[in-house]
């Protein structure tokens, strides 16, 4: 029994050693290609995502050991065969063979390791991911052989086996296409940079300043949450994560002064999603919009810019209004951080987010360049940190946030890859033109119905998958339509971009506001549809860059920009109230209903008479609203008196 428990010991060691040495050489693998073109395009993304899978296995591995599961040899197998087909692929992806194989064919050792990779995209992504995605790509994956078989409408000639591994699996369309393109160049550096920030203490001193700045509003902890998940969710890019780290915070001291559990756990699902529509970083996605459409990841931080500042805003007014009907105080001076104090004590921690803005902004460095530069002034701020307060060098801190991050990054990097697979069957099918086809079809030619199908369309298939799968099947199904009706690439993008995101925050399936709700103990039903509520003061957000595309900035005059951006601050104000039914006082019904309208009027027709009439209407009604409550007020004072 003893020598039994020895040797299992050491296989625990070994497999520790194994997972750390793979890890750190795949952290510094993503660095070295940052700035190195010397391996091929295709061989960078084989070996990203064959170590990364190889790790995820010995990771898996290193749980069998440790609870003495039955799966060892099973686990074991699975990591060898990732071993074996990785080496066959990162030798036939030499340009060469890939030459060759373009000339004759795959031969049936190509075909049979292609489907040996789809299957274990498809098997590690259930496993990192879950079953939703999992389930979309299967499907699909059927709809390329049974296309004969399928609705006159979506049916075409139907593939063999052979084409669909060759299209999928060999070829830059599919599993390493454009989405794992920006996972190996993009993604896995912002979460190293993430991961640093983190190890050096960064996310403490953004909950402080945000408690700080906050504190003293109505409802101060759930606006300190709103913040600070703002400047967090940007970096990690991640809802759920954000939600976790910000949220044992957060969620407690809301419910401390007054807020209900599911309230409290909404505020931070809704917030901790809206990180990934706010400039800096907006997590994986961006980087692979920026690599699907080609438009410059600069360009799509400015873009992005007012209409994420927007979605705070639809929030923090929610929230507030929540506080006062509550009837919540704000907190003392006393129990609130000193930002004076905070900031002396980590003012140094926003160097580096500075200096990435600058980088990608001011100096007009690409993504993956302005990652490295950020990484480099963050380890000179950490280092000399660490050196004058610990008296230490931070080489253990270092090492093992990059080792960190490789795990971070796999089922990031597993979503991209099963993504990969629907963009290659849409794109081998034809399946997205006929798409467009049938919203034009269904839609009458009305934009507004079209961008209702797509938002729609959307959310559901967006529903359980991770941002950037959320995106990337969105993009490939309703950007097409939306460009044929004439909305520019970048307004197409970010619609879809932005409702792909909303569906952590959208029931039956609202994971951002279930993993809120474990923290909250909450009901998790009851948490994702007030999510929701809060989340839909936001939805007019997109449609309003759909019709005026001067809220995203691009290509655009400054008088028209801030024009389209005061009524849609105004309409996102006036949705708020509709949504919260409260203004000084409860609202009617029948003048909830005329915000609502007044909002849409502000930009549906685009139209100056209409702008400027629904922004009179919205103005004139919330002033009759706090007359109205105000004289209620009064009339209840009086009576208290009496």
């Amino acid at each position: 029994m003893v020598d039994s428990e020895r040797g299992s010991n050491k296989y625990v060691t070994i497999i520790i050693k194994a997972i750390f040495i793979f890890s750190l050489l795949g952290s510094l693998f993503h660095i070295f290609i940052a700035y190195n073109t010397s391996i091929s395009v295709i061989q960078q993304r084989v070996f990203h995502l064959f170590l990364l899978m190889f790790v995820f296995y010995l990771y898996k591995l290193y749980d069998a050991l440790q609870n003495k599961q039955k799966n060892i040899f099973f686990i074991s197998l699975l990591a060898l065969v990732t071993v074996i087909v990785g080496l066959y692929f990162l030798y036939n992806t030499s340009m060469t063979m890939m030459m060759q194989r373009g000339i004759s064919g795959p031969n049936y050792l190509d075909v049979f390791m292609g489907v040996i990779l789809i299957i274990l995209v498809l098997d590690l992504t259930r496993r990192t991911v879950g079953l939703a995605l999992t389930i979309i790509a299967i499907l699909f994956i059927a709809f390329a052989v049974f296309g004969p078989y399928m609705p006159s409408t979506i049916a075409h000639k139907g593939y063999d086996i052979s084409y669909i591994t060759n299209y999928i699996s060999w070829t830059m369309e599919g599993i390493f296409g454009t989405s794992i393109g920006a996972s190996v160049s993009f993604v896995a550096l912002y979460i190293i940079f993430g991961e640093l920030l983190d190890t050096f203490g960064a996310g403490k001193f953004f909950i402080d300043i945000a408690y700080a700045m906050t504190g003293r509003m109505k409802g101060g902890p759930a606006e300190a949450a709103v913040v600070s998940s703002a400047l967090m969710g940007s970096i990690n890019g991640s809802a759920v994560a954000n939600v976790v780290t910000t949220g044992t915070f957060t969620i407690p001291l809301m419910k401390k002064v007054g807020y209900k559990p599911d309230f409290a756990g909404a505020v931070e699902a809704v917030a901790s999603t809206g990180g990934q529509l706010l400039p800096p970083v907006m997590g994986a996605a961006a980087f692979v919009m920026a690599d699907m459409t080609g438009i410059s990841y600069a360009n799509i931080i400015i873009a992005a810019i007012i209409p994420g500042l927007l979605y705070y805003l639809s929030l923090g007014v929610s929230i507030y209004l929540e506080a006062d009907k509550l009837g919540l105080k704000a907190e003392s001076k006393e129990d609130l951080p000193d930002i004076k104090k905070v900031l002396k004590e980590g003012w140094y921690y926003a160097l580096p987010i500075i200096m990435l803005i600058i980088a990608l902004l001011g100096m007009g460095l690409s993504a993956n360049y302005a990652a490295i530069f950020a990484i480099v002034v963050l380890l000179i701020v950490g280092c000399v940190k660490e050196i004058v307060v610990d008296k230490k060098f931070p080489v253990k801190k270092i090492v093992d946030a990059l080792v960190n991050s490789v795990k971070t990054t796999i089922p990031v990097a597993m979503a991209c890859a099963c993504a990969g697979i629907v963009i290659g069957i849409v794109s081998m099918t034809g399946i997205g033109v006929k798409f467009t086809r049938i919203v034009f079809e269904l839609s009458g030619g009305s934009l507004f119905l079209m961008l209702a199908m797509i938002m729609l369309a959307c959310i559901v298939m967006g529903m359980g998958l991770p941002a950037t799968a959320a995106y990337v099947i969105a993009a490939t199904i309703g950007v097409p339509p939306l460009i044929e009706a004439g909305i520019t690439p970048i307004a197409a993008n970010m619609f879809v971009f932005y409702f792909a995101i909303i569906s952590f925050i959208t029931p039956p399936i609202a994971i951002a506001a279930y993993a809120a709700s474990g923290i909250a103990n909450s009901n998790s039903m009851k948490t994702g549809l007030q999510a929701f509520a809060l989340g839909l003061s936001g939805f007019i957000i997109p449609y309003v860059y759909a019709y005026n595309p001067a809220l995203l900035i691009i290509d655009t005059g400054v008088g028209e920009t801030l024009y389209i951006t005061v009524l849609t601050t105004a309409a996102v104000v006036l949705m708020a109230i509709a949504v919260s039914g409260w203004l000084r006082g409860q609202v009617p019904l029948l003048l909830r209903f005329i915000l609502v309208i007044s909002a849409i009027l502000m930009f549906v027709q685009g139209n100056r008479i209409f702008d400027i009439a629904g922004l009179i209407l919205g103005v004139i009604t919330s002033i009759f609203i706090i007359i109205m409550n105000q004289k209620k007020y009064y009339k209840r004072q009086e009576i208290s008196h009496d």
